[in-house]
């Protein structure tokens, strides 16, 4: 698989089988995301493996607890099955102020080795700047020091589902030159 097509195949992946996904292949992700770009090589990630049932529920109960009614059809209750669920966490200091996008690049990573890898995958915050409860609770639930914040969590499993290709709108419509709205 080339990179176009891992970029363009990749989906949002929320139903998986029960088959566990070998430790080799978790190491093999987390290295990648470890290449990740960061604020100033602050390389400031934390990745908490999850694959325990009580932890996973603990997990499901807060980002139900926070899930805005808007993506009310969203619900955490998948994150229950899912064989593994990586939670990408940050260390302030070594964050330089980019929290969230250091985490959220390191997540990409993730994102697209595991379907490279034959494996669904779904992004979900963990974190909100104005609202800090979310992270708070997880931080919590999963023992995380001050310092460091719970910025994303990453359901894995292997797909037992296949989503529908992605729309995506014409590329001109995005594209300006010079200025916005000039094309």
């Amino acid at each position: 698989m080339n990179l176009d097509s891992i970029i363009r195949g990749r989906r949002s992946v929320r139903k998986y089988q029960s088959r566990d996904i070998p430790d080799p292949v978790i190491a093999d992700l987390l290295d990648l995301a470890r290449y990740a770009p960061s604020s100033m090589n602050g390389q400031p990630w934390y990745f908490i493996i999850v694959r325990d049932d009580r932890a996973k529920g603990r997990l499901v109960k807060i980002k139900n607890k926070y899930c805005p009614a808007e993506k009310s059809m969203y619900k955490a209750d998948f994150v229950q099955d899912a064989p593994v669920v990586i939670v990408v966490c940050v260390d302030h200091e070594r964050s330089f102020n980019r929290e969230v996008e250091n985490a959220v690049l390191a997540t990409a990573n993730i994102l697209l080795g595991a379907y490279e890898k034959g494996l669904g995958s779904v992004y979900m915050s963990a974190y909100k700047r104005d609202d800090p409860e979310v992270a708070e609770e997880i931080r919590r639930a999963l023992d995380i020091p001050d310092g460091v914040d719970p910025i994303t969590m990453i359901p894995l499993g292997y797909p037992d589902e296949t989503p529908e290709p992605k729309e995506m709108g014409l590329l001109d419509e995005v594209i300006f030159h010079e200025t916005f709205g000039k094309k």
